[in-house]
């Protein structure tokens, strides 16, 4: 049947044929199948391309090409297409390769403003260079271009960029001096492009690595490298045949390219693996101290620091990328926007003289005459000058983009996917619809009164959109101090031939031959002495540079007379001169135990020092403390370097307020404490201790075995907190845990609460985060922002509900309704509260006061309950004594609830809480800057300025004060022991003017909770008596590393 049927079909020779045939025919069928696909595709294509003018081509085969050459006719032309083509106009690259060119700001407005995905960069030209620049910022795409574009941004803010303002300053200098040699030497003119280029170099090296090769007088290797390779890439491009790189590769040009390549990237890992070992021989603290005390935080040193969201770190090949991409693509284009610059003040005279007196004007009291960043933003006229000379000449002429999807224009026209588009920036700034007269060099185009009402995109020398130039900032900040100190020191005028440079687009606008100017110099120290007003300007510069001397002597003698007195105080051995104690008593468990033994060997105190040059003195005996804690709080301020993190979440409150401002605050704020006010907050304590036990108990009803302490304490110190400071109840301990954060309302403040106190506790231990600028740009400063939002925004709305109840029910109405219910809240007290002129306190105090209290209050009362509990499943013993007592207090009462008197009645568990908080301090250390000399009752002095460290854990530890320190011994505070000890031998609340205003608050919420819990519970260690240790980690308060596990046994 089948030969019948292939017989029929006239196909009968296939069953003889060879299998070989019959896949080649396979193949042919296939590849036919693909070109009539793509002929159908470009078909398409070119019809839907009809709607776009294009200029006459050449003929049908060859297109457009040869039209577009890197030459001065090239430029001339594509002014001469702007006035016939103003928007998008076609060009063929042969037969068959389309592509679109735009030239008006409102068509490349889809292109630079496109997601990357939807308009990716064209990589023809950039493909040359990835053997030198490997996959970086410029070659990358789609996320490892983003993931590297977020990387690198901070690198490019202002704090770091303000230090390179000084490098430029001396490569320019360096630069000016060649110059002055060349011309005594007989030089009439001078090449811009071969002198910038080289300035630039330089000063890029210093910036990128921190080394100073001197490339601008003498031979180096690395210098003529990066040439060579921008010299090669160029000449490669506008050889057609050499596009391949397999003949490319056997040319004497491909050896020399990659020669260079294995110079320059040798040069640069070998900066990597030498910066590495820096790093790893010092930890990132004390690095970066370093680099602070220097002012140079390099571009290599950014990027070794730099770490994504999830804490990965670049490699050593990413960072060499980075680093290759910025020598590159930061030398030439500043060369050229500068050269040209230059060439159009010679060629505009009135602007270059208008240009050099602003400059003087700003520089005219500075000896020698260097900038500074923040004058670059006082150079308007400059700045004007060169935008326009940018604009006229842009380094860079073109840049393209590959649509992956189709591209609507904004007249309604469409490119289609797939095609090439050419952004051409030359033809954007010299589009006459956009720039009358575009071929006039006129600075007054960006007056910024001009500027406001011009399209953005009309003015792109950097690109713009999501792929704009990074680095443009420290380009122009490069541009402007060169060519302020250019015009300060020297006259320029064209060169004597007359000739009009001939442009020359390559990788960036060059001028053939070179760009020659005749260069005059200025005595401009003997101008600015004619033109200043008379000679007293000059007696001031004197009295001042005199003044700024004696500042500077009068630092030194007071640091070497600190030093002096300071020598009174002993010290532990530093780890070497320059780093001191730094990496001593680390917050962990084992510095807690070295805080013991340095306790130990110095009981009185003893001095450690941060770096060479800042001592403090660590106090740890209640004798020695007394001189600061009771001193006024001007004169033993709270030292507030680790508090400003707090500043954007808790505001001016009393915790961060000092002076005037705090004394006012705090004789507010002491009714709020008034034993009156406090006791109907036992209820509050109970409720929420009873609710914290019913979760406990369905917990354990489950199977769950262990319970951490500080996970469950936490939420019920912020839920009583909750309803003591603003009156809600809102039963958080159910809606939210720390492990999955809920969205309601209310418990979204809660969550933002813990989070707000787990981020600054974690940018405390990250140096690098200090900085505001760098932590505000992480994933952290944006949820700390996010969540401060959060928290202020609750806070207000119940300021202002509540401030709405006071003026519709009257003052007395409020109170009497208040007492009544016997709930005067802690917000009630603030608005309520009024000092001695009868000011009350503004909407934004009372937020900052009623943060400072969920803040202070939660975290510590949780820390100290949470050790407590733990000490009590250690010492079974006394833990039974203490449930007795309470036993004893609640037997005839049901239910069994606690009373205010009560919390009086209960001495041996006040003795056990106590003697907890002595042993496991909810704070470790408080601090204190010393505004005057403080004596000291042995006769010593701290010095004024020091800081001083009071070390709590210290003093609580300490065996000389108290003995046997490490065992848990309630009876130390027995009331009747009869021992007389110091009052300041214990000080979990700190003491004298600014203890802690919620002591009684804290103290009787823990007792309440203590005694209720020991009356329903039984807490036994969560692996038995052999349960090692829970590791102590000292942060914003005394925790537990992972947590402190418990196992709690309900009672009868």
């Amino acid at each position: 049947m089948l030969q019948l049927g292939l017989s029929w079909l006239g196909l009968s020779w296939l069953l003889t044929t060879s299998p070989w045939l019959l896949l080649m025919l396979a193949g042919a069928s296939w590849l036919l199948a693909r070109i009539l696909t793509w002929t159908y595709n470009f078909y398409s294509n070119c019809c839907r391309l009809r709607c776009f003018p294009q200029p006459p081509k050449r003929n049908w085969f060859w297109g457009h090409l040869g039209l577009a050459r890197s030459s001065e006719e090239n430029m001339k032309l594509v002014e001469e297409l702007g006035h016939c083509f103003r928007d998008v106009h076609l060009w063929w690259i042969g037969p068959i390769h389309p592509i679109l060119r735009l030239v008006h700001p409102k068509f490349v407005a889809p292109l630079l403003q496109a997601p990357t995905g939807f308009a990716p960069k064209e990589m023809t030209l950039y493909n040359f260079l990835e053997p030198w620049l490997g996959n970086g910022l410029l070659l990358s795409a789609g996320s490892h271009w983003s993931r590297r574009r977020r990387l690198l941004t901070p690198a490019f803010h202002f704090n770091i960029l303000k230090p390179y303002v000084n490098v430029f300053n001396k490569s320019v200098a360096t630069m000016h001096a060649k110059w002055q040699r060349l011309i005594s030497e007989g030089a009439e003119h001078l090449d811009m492009f071969e002198h910038i280029s080289l300035m630039t170099l330089d000063s890029l090296q210093k910036c990128v690595f921190s080394f100073d090769s001197n490339c601008q007088e003498r031979h180096s290797d690395y210098i003529e490298a990066i040439l060579e390779l921008s010299t090669l890439v160029t000449k490669r491009y506008q050889q057609i045949f050499l596009h391949h790189d397999c003949l490319y590769y056997l040319t004497p040009d491909g050896l020399r390219f990659r020669r260079a390549c294995r110079l320059v990237h040798g040069f640069t890992d070998a900066i990597i693996q030498e910066r590495r070992r820096t790093l790893a021989s010092h930890s990132t603290e004390d690095f970066l101290k370093a680099k602070a005390k220097a002012k140079t935080l390099d571009f290599i040193d950014v990027l070794l620091l730099a770490k994504d969201e999830d804490g990965k770190a670049l490699s050593d090949e990413d960072i060499r990328a980075e680093a290759d991409t910025f020598m590159f693509g930061g030398h030439d284009t500043t060369a050229s926007g500068l050269s040209w610059a230059l060439y159009n003040l010679a060629k505009h005279p009135e602007h270059q003289e208008r240009c050099r007196q602003e400059v003087r004007e700003l520089l005219r009291d500075r000896d020698p005459p260097e900038l500074e960043w923040d004058d670059l933003a006082r150079l308007p006229f400059l700045t004007m000058c060169l935008k326009e000379s940018l604009r006229l000449h842009p380094p860079v002429t073109v840049i393209s983009r590959r649509c992956t999807q189709d591209v609507p224009l904004p007249d309604g026209r469409v490119i289609p996917k797939g095609n090439i588009c050419v952004i051409s920036i030359f033809g954007v700034h010299h589009n006459p619809s956009v720039w009358p007269d575009p071929e006039v060099y006129d600075p007054y185009r960006f007056d910024p009164e001009i500027v406001k009402d011009r399209s953005p995109l009309a003015f792109i020398p950097f690109s713009a959109g999501p792929r704009n130039c990074i680095g443009q900032t420290f380009a122009l900040n490069q541009m402007k101090v060169a060519l302020a100190l250019t015009l300060l020191r020297f006259r320029l005028l064209p060169d004597a031939s007359g000739a009009e440079p001939r442009r020359k687009p390559e990788l960036i606008m060059r001028a053939e031959g070179g760009l020659w100017l005749r260069v005059q110099p200025l005595d401009w120290m003997l101008e600015l002495s004619l033109w200043w007003l008379p000679a007293p300007w000059l007696f001031l510069l004197l009295a001042g540079a005199s003044w700024l001397l004696a500042r500077v002597l009068v630092q030194v003698h007071t640091f070497y007379k600190n030093v002096q007195r300071l020598q009174c105080f002993p010290q532990p051995p530093r780890r070497n001169w320059f780093l001191g104690h730094l990496g001593l008593a680390p917050p962990t468990e084992q510095g807690m135990k070295e805080v013991t033994q340095l306790v130990g060997t110095y009981p009185r105190g003893f001095m450690v020092w941060l770096g060479p040059v800042f001592p403090l003195i660590n106090l740890c005996h209640p004798d020695m403390v007394r001189s600061v804690l009771n001193a006024s709080a001007a004169i033993a301020p709270k030292d507030m370097i680790f508090y400003e993190f707090l500043r954007p979440w808790l505001g001016d409150g009393l915790l961060l307020s000092a002076g005037d401002k705090w004394s006012r605050h705090r004789r507010m704020l002491t009714p709020a404490f008034h034993f009156n006010i406090l006791k109907p907050y036992l209820r509050v304590f109970q409720d929420s201790v009873n609710a914290m036990h019913a979760k406990w108990q369905r917990l354990i009803s489950e199977g769950v075995e262990r319970l951490d302490m500080f996970e469950h304490i936490s939420l019920m110190t912020l839920d009583s907190l909750l309803k003591c400071v603003f009156g809600f109840d809102i039963d958080c301990q159910e809606v939210i845990s720390l492990r999955g954060l809920s969205c309601r309302k209310p418990s979204e403040y809660i969550a933002a609460i813990l989070e707000l106190s787990s981020l600054v506790a974690k940018r405390d231990q990250h140096p690098l985060l200090h900085l505001d600028f760098v932590y505000q740009r992480t994933p952290d400063g944006r949820r700390f922002r996010e969540a401060c939002r959060l928290v202020h925004a609750f806070t207000d709305a119940v300021i202002r509900e509540r401030r709405r109840t006071l003026p519709s029910q009257g003052l007395d109405d409020f109170l009497q309704a208040k007492a009544k219910a016997k709930t005067l809240d802690f917000i009630d007290v603030l608005l309520l509260a009024k000092d001695e002129d009868g000011k009350a306190l503004s909407d934004e105090d009372i937020r900052a006061e009623a943060d400072t209290f969920m803040f202070e209050g939660h975290d510590t009362t949780a820390s100290g309950l949470s050790w407590a509990l733990y000490n009590l499943a250690k010492h079974p013993e006394h833990q039974e004594r203490c449930r007795q007592e309470v036993r004893e207090l609640l037997r005839d009462r049901d239910p069994p609830e606690l009373e205010w008197d009560d919390l009086a009645r209960l001495p041996f568990l006040t003795m056990c809480l106590k003697e907890s908080l002595r042993l496991h301090p909810p704070v470790t250390v408080i601090s204190r800057r010393c505004t005057q000399d403080v004596p000291l009752p042995d006769g010593r002095v701290i010095p004024k300025g020091v800081v001083c460290i009071i070390s709590i854990f210290g003093i609580h530890h300490n065996p000389t004060v108290w003995p046997d320190p490490e065992v848990f011994d309630p009876f130390r505070f027995d009331p009747n022991g009869g021992e007389d000890r110091n009052p300041l031998a214990f000080l979990p609340f700190s003491a004298g003017p600014r203890n802690c205003i919620g002591q009684t608050f804290a103290l009787s919420e823990m007792k309440a909770v203590l005694a209720l819990t020991l009356l329903r519970f039984r807490v036994l260690p969560a692996g038995g008596d052999a349960d090692p240790a829970p590791r102590r980690k000292p942060e914003l308060i005394l925790r537990a590393e992972g947590g402190l596990w418990l196992r709690a046994q309900p009672l009868r």
